[in-house]
């Protein structure tokens, strides 16, 4: 009894010094933000915002999470085919709990939803959201090393040659993870040795959670499919930064707006409010200081980035939320291991 009330006590001191981290974290990303601005750049720049690539980019804004449904769909199918348009919904509301709950909730809704309105095994739809998960973080890491290739071709970037190495090591790797499953998980085993014990154990969870998961890419098709779909969901996401790009009159390559993508997503690291108010911004910022826009129109670009990829998730978010109440109670038993 004393050691769960010691635990629950360690879990609860946790959970307040997260909170107070993404308090002081976006308190000083909002400050590192508006500090020294130009407010009369910062207002031009919205005022003059071209109407026609700001409604294209929050249509495909919307357009991503749709196809986004499209790989969840082809992880769930050898189980059930579930509609695109249920899936929609269901991607909807995860993001809405993402953006208003920190830790991620949003993705454990889904899961939970998804079980109990077809009936499904929990513990598989879980292992299908470990494969997005697991899959996603591979082609971002990826990315990120590879990225300095593609703008290293435009002469923005040197040592690409260092960088072409990585990109094979980690593609490499991926795909090692997914024939070999096991002998990455002891050598995760050995190297997460030095990690603290509760974050060891966390990672060696989530990893069995992913090996077990990614038995369903060991068809050709299947891991065919899945690499298309990631790939062209996170092009998605790089051509709404890019229309934007045509909104504010910024003259940028498509391959800036995949940088962009990925200072966002690091940005996504430390821990901060619901939202990621400020963060965000500022993550905007230093990322298009590298093609030397001033921090105004960056921090004005960034302001309605921020509103295109969250405002409507949030609207539609309140839209589909009472389909949770029919779905909780629907069935009785939402982990069914049929």
């Amino acid at each position: 009894m004393e050691r769960q009330k010691l635990k629950l006590g360690k879990n609860t001191v946790s959970k307040w010094l997260k909170i107070l981290l993404g308090f002081a974290f976006t308190a000083l990303a909002l400050w590192l933000s508006f500090r020294k601005l130009d407010w009369k750049v910062l207002r031009d720049a919205i005022l003059q915002i071209n109407l026609f690539w700001l409604t294209l980019a929050v249509a495909n804004s919307i357009f991503t999470v749709y196809a986004l449904g499209w790989r969840w769909q082809t992880l769930l199918k050898p189980k059930k085919k579930i509609p695109l348009s249920t899936l929609f919904r269901l991607n909807i509301i995860s993001q809405y709990f993402n953006i208003i709950v920190p830790w991620r909730f949003g993705e454990f809704v889904r899961a939970f939803l998804a079980a109990k309105k077809y009936l499904i095994s929990g513990a598989y739809v879980v292992g299908t959201v470990a494969v997005e998960k697991i899959f996603d973080f591979f082609i971002f890491v990826i990315l990120w090393i590879s990225t300095p290739v593609f703008l290293a071709m435009q002469k923005q970037v040197k040592g690409y040659k260092i960088a072409i190495l990585f990109f094979f090591l980690a593609t490499f790797f991926l795909f090692f993870f997914i024939w070999k499953p096991k002998t990455v998980l002891l050598w995760t085993r050995f190297l997460s040795r030095i990690l603290p014990g509760k974050l060891k154990q966390s990672l060696q969870d989530f990893l069995e959670k992913g090996i077990e998961a990614f038995g369903l890419l060991r068809s050709t098709k299947a891991l065919f499919i899945i690499v298309v779909l990631t790939f062209a969901f996170i092009a998605g996401q790089v051509l709404t930064n890019f229309f934007l790009f045509k909104a504010f009159n910024l003259n940028l390559s498509f391959w800036a707006g995949l940088f962009l993508l990925l200072a966002i997503q690091v940005g996504n690291i430390p821990p901060s409010t619901p939202g990621r108010i400020g963060i965000f911004e500022y993550a905007v910022i230093l990322a298009l200081s590298v093609f030397n826009v001033s921090k105004s129109q960056a921090l004005s670009y960034g302001i309605i980035l921020h509103l295109v990829a969250y405002l409507p998730k949030i609207l539609l978010g309140l839209i589909f939320m009472p389909s949770l109440d029919v779905l909780i109670r629907k069935n009785s038993k939402p982990f069914s291991e049929k």
